[in-house]
């Protein structure tokens, strides 16, 4: 008797830690989805080691669609222990898109047709990009959480532990807002400006998916420029779920006499400080690329905010704010955004340029007649410059 009690006492001490290890496991069951050749014992082996040191991200994940259907850490991170850059600020970096693509090729596929791709070559390669390398810190958080991010994760567009906490009723702007915001491309705040969005609100369309992506690959986006048709006719079509062919085509020309007026105008500033630049008044400068005649390049690879003189940072902020704003306004066809956010301060950057730039002409011409030299005092310098980060440019333009 007391024999078969000391065995009901060992079976049922069993059954109570087979499930307390159940219950502190968000990997249970039979049907949980491993990689190739991983086994049962090493996802619940990394669950454990993490579920400790990042309980809330744990959690999420437990919640989230991958977590309720078995799809283990181990699917996305690898067997190994997560060590070095892996725990750092910039992990956003561990997991690939490839890994992604072992579940998700449709998805896959359409991103690899995007300027998403690219997305860390346009940060590279221009100036701004390779200034801002002397400053580690600041091209983490600035120029890598969105351009490395999106061109070699998913994570960007999708956080990167999904949950099914609490979330906005409609999901408006789809996640592109995490980048597609601020001075330089507002079309967040352009779009929530609109009509569109407040049709949006009413009914959870047009949202930027809408517009902006293959209607059987949502992963596919494309943009009104950038592609050899320039997408006009496929915009047109989306257009038209809602609108008339005559309304269509009328809108877009706006949108198309806007986007050329103020180029005109950014150009009558480029020629400004140009022409400076001939007439010997600007020299180059640290933060100033050249092209083949000698002149500042003044575009979106080879001109800077820093390291530049005052009337070229007053460039910088014409055609990389303004110009932007403008545009982007119209294409979302937001009349704030394209009147007082764009075409005023628009308008304000270039007679700023115009102003200053006959300043400098009026201080050459005083210090010549006068034979006083202007002081020129240092440039700042990053703390942690190392002096190479120009290398790769060349004096006549990225190569």
């Amino acid at each position: 008797m007391k024999k078969q009690y000391l065995v009901w006492v060992a079976v049922l001490t069993l059954v109570v830690a087979g499930a307390a290890l159940v219950a502190l496991s968000g990997v249970r069951g039979d049907k949980v989805v491993l990689p190739t050749g991983a086994t049962l014992d090493e996802a619940r082996s990394f669950e454990v080691a993490y579920r400790d040191k990042m309980p809330g991200k744990y959690e999420m994940w437990k919640e989230s669609a991958h977590g309720k259907a078995r799809v283990t850490c181990i699917n996305c991170h690898g067997t190994q222990p997560l060590t070095g850059d892996a725990l750092k600020f910039r992990s956003f970096g561990d997991v690939k898109p490839e890994t992604c693509a072992a579940c998700h090729q449709k998805e896959y596929d359409g991103w690899k047709q995007t300027r998403h791709v690219e997305a860390v070559k346009f940060s590279m390669n221009n100036l701004r990009g390779k200034l801002l390398d002397a400053y580690p810190a600041m091209k983490e958080q600035g120029c890598d959480a969105c351009h490395y991010k999106v061109g070699t994760t998913c994570s960007s567009c999708h956080t990167a532990h999904p949950t099914e906490l609490p979330k906005p009723p409609r999901d408006l702007t789809n996640g592109c807002e995490n980048c597609h915001l601020g001075p330089d491309h507002p079309q967040r705040e352009a779009y929530e400006s609109s009509t569109h969005h407040l049709v949006a609100e009413a009914t959870g369309k047009p949202t930027c998916i809408t517009c902006h992506t293959n209607d059987n690959n949502n992963h596919l986006i494309y943009r009104i420029k950038g592609t050899p048709d320039n997408a006009r006719p496929i915009m047109e079509k989306k257009c038209e779920q809602c609108h008339t062919e005559e309304y269509t085509k009328n809108a877009l020309a706006s949108v198309d006499a806007i986007k050329k007026e103020t180029s005109r105008i950014v150009g009558a500033g480029g020629k400004i400080v140009k022409d400076l630049y001939k007439d010997g008044i600007l020299k180059e400068s640290y933060g100033v690329l050249l092209d083949k005649d000698g002149l500042p390049r003044l575009d979106a690879t080879g001109t800077s905010y820093s390291h530049v003189s005052k009337i070229e940072s007053m460039m910088f902020e014409l055609f990389k704010y303004a110009e932007a704003t403008t545009v982007r306004g119209a294409q979302h066809f937001s009349p704030d955004y394209v009147h007082w956010h764009g075409n005023a301060q628009l308008w304000e950057q270039y007679l700023a340029i115009k102003d200053q730039a006959e300043r400098l002409r009026w201080e050459a011409a005083l210090a010549k007649k006068l034979g006083v030299p202007k002081e020129q005092l240092p440039m700042f310098k990053y703390s942690q410059e190392t002096g190479k980060e120009l290398e790769s440019l060349g004096k006549k333009g990225i190569q």
